[in-house]
C-alpha cells in the first residue's frame, strides 16, 4: 500500500503518546517522594540499558555522526523542556500539563517550513488553527480544581517551543542518523547533565519507587524509539498534530488515578483536536500519493 509509511508513522506516534501519557502519570505519582532531578537522572540512566545491546553490536560505528551539533541542540532543548514538563506535572493536573505542552505541534509546522523547507498547504494550516483552538478550549474549560496561573501558562508556552524545536531537530537528522543513535545521544547527554545536578537534589529512594524509576526509564526509551521512527517515515508537518492525542490519554490516566474528571467544555475541545489531527493525516496521505505518482 502506498500510504503504509504514513499510516505506520501515525500509529507509532499514537503509541508513543500513549506511553508518554502513562509516564506522565507515573511522574506525578513519584513527585511526592522523589526530586525532579532524581527522576530525570534515573529516567535517562535506565533508558540507556535497553540501548546497550545496540551499542555493543555496532560499537565500531554506533557513535559515528556528522550531526553532533544537532545532537547537542536536541539534548539542550529536550532536557530543558523535560525539566519544565516535570515541574508542571507536579504543580498541576495531567490534563492541563498535556494540553499546554501540546501547543508544541502548533510551532512544529512553522519550524519545519522555515528550517526543513517542508511545504504546508491550506488544509494543513486549517488543521493547525483548529488544533490550537481545541487546546485553548480545553485549557480554559471551567475546572475549579485546576486553576492555572498566568506565569505557569507562560512557562509551559516556553516549554512547548522547546519541544517543537527538539522534534523538528529529529526530522532534520533522520536522513542520516538511525533511530537508535538519535535516542542514545539524547539519553546519554541528558543523563550526564542531570548527573552533575544530582548531588544537590539527592534524597532517599524506597525500593518501590526505584522500581517505578526503572519502569520510567524503559518506557521513555520505547516511546523515544517509536517517535523517532515515526518522524523517519513521514514529515513532521503531517505527524506533529497527532501529538494532540496525548490529551485524551492524559485525561484517561487522570480520571483513573486521581479522579480528575474533565468538563463538557473539555470534551468539545478534545473533539476539535481529533478533527484537526484527522485533517492532518488525510491531506498528508493525499500529498504523499501525489508525490509518488508517476509523472
Amino acid at each position: 500500500m502506498r500510504h503504509t509509511p504514513l499510516l505506520l508513522g501515525a500509529l507509532l506516534i499514537l503509541a508513543s503518546e500513549l506511553i508518554f501519557a502513562g509516564l506522565s502519570a507515573l511522574i506525578k505519582y513519584l513527585s511526592a517522594d522523589v526530586s525532579q532531578v532524581q527522576m530525570i537522572f534515573f529516567r535517562n540512566l535506565f533508558a540507556l540499558v535497553p540501548l546497550l545491546p545496540w551499542l555493543v553490536k555496532h560499537r565500531a560505528t554506533a557513535l559515528n555522526s556528522t550531526k553532533l551539533p544537532l545532537h547537542l541542540l536536541r539534548a539542550a532543548t529536550g532536557l530543558s523542556a523535560m525539566f519544565i514538563y516535570f515541574y508542571i506535572i507536579s504543580h498541576s493536573n495531567l490534563v492541563n500539563a498535556a494540553m499546554i505542552l501540546l501547543l508544541a505541534p502548533f510551532f512544529i509546522p512553522v519550524l519545519a517550513w522555515a528550517w526543513l523547507k517542508q511545504q504546508q498547504n491550506s488544509a494543513g494550516v486549517i488543521a493547525i488553527i483548529l488544533g490550537f483552538i481545541g487546546v485553548l478550549i480545553c485549557l480554559y474549560a471551567d475546572n475549579d480544581s485546576a486553576a492555572i496561573s498566568q506565569n505557569l501558562v507562560l512557562l509551559i508556552l516556553f516549554g512547548a517551543v522547546l519541544v517543537a524545536i527538539s522534534k523538528t531537530v529529529i526530522s532534520k537528522m533522520t536522513a542520516t542518523e538511525s533511530s537508535q543513535r538519535i535516542v542514545f545521544y539524547f539519553t546519554f547527554l541528558s543523563f550526564a547533565l542531570s548527573g552533575l545536578l544530582l548531588p544537590f537534589w539527592w534524597q532517599p529512594i524506597s525500593w518501590g519507587n526505584l522500581g517505578l524509576l526503572i519502569l520510567l526509564g524503559f518506557g521513555a526509551v520505547l516511546g523515544q524509539l517509536m517517535m523517532t521512527k515515526a518522524f523517519a517515515l513521514a514529515p513532521a508537518t503531517t505527524l506533529g498534530l497527532l501529538s494532540y492525542s496525548s490529551i485524551i490519554f492524559a485525561a484517561l490516566f487522570g480520571a483513573i488515578w486521581w479522579q480528575e474528571i474533565p468538563t463538557q467544555q473539555w470534551y468539545v475541545g478534545a473533539l476539535v483536536i481529533v478533527v484537526a489531527g484527522s485533517i492532518s493525516v488525510v491531506y498528508g496521505a493525499k500529498k504523499l500519493t501525489r508525490s509518488i505518482m508517476p509523472k
